[in-house]
């Protein structure tokens, strides 16, 4: 309420975080199994129409779906949950219900580890609530197939909130290129690129088993043979590699974790984008993304300028872009909209 005693909203409250209440309704009502069904439902409704041939998108997407600290993917048949807030955990029960009602999927993960958690006081933690879940869950993109560890791969296994960005590929890996994947994960970018037409993809990460799961990515669809795995840390490869490519891809992790270390993500980010634009061939394009909420698109931008001229590369933009609509942006809420994806030509 209001200090003169007017209904505000029904919310959660924590006083051991910085966000000490998060709003779940703007009316009354009871916030039981029901009330998660319909949003849920509401939320599902959605993606089901976006994606009508998709197998796997975000189903919920915390403050933009009104369902503060939860998120759910949706892998096929399966759903891998996050719980990221203290309030979130204590209705979990009625979540999970509900996800079972609205969905039916053969089995739920919960993936509560999240450093996030940590701020809320919770404790980490990874753990099969319904059903079954197996290791590997396979699944369609775009026409391609890519194997998702559920309980063990990074976020929730796979990075859906790039889906409706990979098919940059079929306009920018031209047939015969060659591309340079960075910060590969289980090599998404580099598959799409072969599937585009490109003639190889040396594909650079420092997980073992991520590049593990991005071979076996590759061989799945029946590209081994222009597939190469690489594990190094992907700021040594750059320092160290002479060969120069057509297309690279740049897709760290955030390197802004909190306001606080804002200036020295954007040097993280130039320095990256230096070295990766002087192993472009001439006319070849950068694909750079930024996951980094802190740092928005216009101070991307600036640090993707700052690149290009400490490599003495001019560059044009071609397009800009963010996360899907499975990841839908909250007008109130800045936070939400964290993804960035610039492509650049060099001229």
């Amino acid at each position: 309420m209001d200090s003169a005693g007017e209904f505000l909203g029904m919310v959660y409250s924590n006083p051991a975080s910085l966000i000490a209440a998060r709003i779940l309704s703007r009316k009354k009502l009871e916030i039981d199994g029901r009330f998660f069904e319909e949003r849920i439902n509401s939320a599902l409704e959605l993606r089901r129409r976006l994606f009508p041939r998709r197998d796997s998108y975000r189903v919920v997407f915390g403050e933009a779906d009104r369902l503060p600290g939860l998120i759910v993917d949706r892998y096929g048949n399966f759903l891998a949950v996050q719980s990221l807030t203290a309030g979130m955990d204590m209705l979990l029960d009625d979540v999970l219900e509900a996800l079972t009602t609205t969905i039916a999927p053969e089995g739920i993960y919960l993936r509560n580890d999240s450093p996030a958690r940590s701020l809320e006081g919770l404790p980490l933690e990874k753990k099969l609530v319904y059903g079954s879940v197996p290791a590997n869950v396979c699944i369609d993109s775009w026409g391609l197939k890519f194997l998702v560890d559920i309980p063990e791969g990074q976020k929730t296994g796979f990075f859906l909130d790039q889906e409706s960005n990979r098919p940059l590929m079929e306009q920018h890996a031209f047939p015969g290129c060659k591309v340079l994947d960075l910060f590969c994960y289980t090599g998404a970018w580099g598959i799409h690129a072969l599937s585009a037409g490109a003639a190889e993809v040396t594909a650079v990460d420092s997980s073992r088993g991520a590049l593990s799961m991005a071979s076996e990515n590759a061989r799945l669809n029946g590209m081994e043979a222009r597939f190469r795995a690489v594990r190094e840390p992907v700021l040594d490869f750059l320092k160290k590699t002479r060969d120069n490519w057509d297309l690279i891809i740049v897709d760290p992790p955030a390197f802004i974790k909190s306001r606080s270390r804002l200036k020295e993500g954007i040097g993280g980010y130039i320095d990256v984008n230096r070295r990766a634009l002087s192993k472009l061939k001439s006319r070849g394009v950068l694909v750079t993304c930024s996951c980094s909420y802190h740092l928005d698109t216009e101070a991307f931008e600036h640090a993707l300028l700052s690149a290009s001229r400490q490599s003495g590369r001019e560059l044009r933009l071609l397009d800009i872009r963010g996360q899907g609509a499975d990841h839908p942006v909250l007008l109130s809420m800045p936070e939400t909209r964290y993804l960035k994806v610039i492509v650049a030509q060099v001229m």
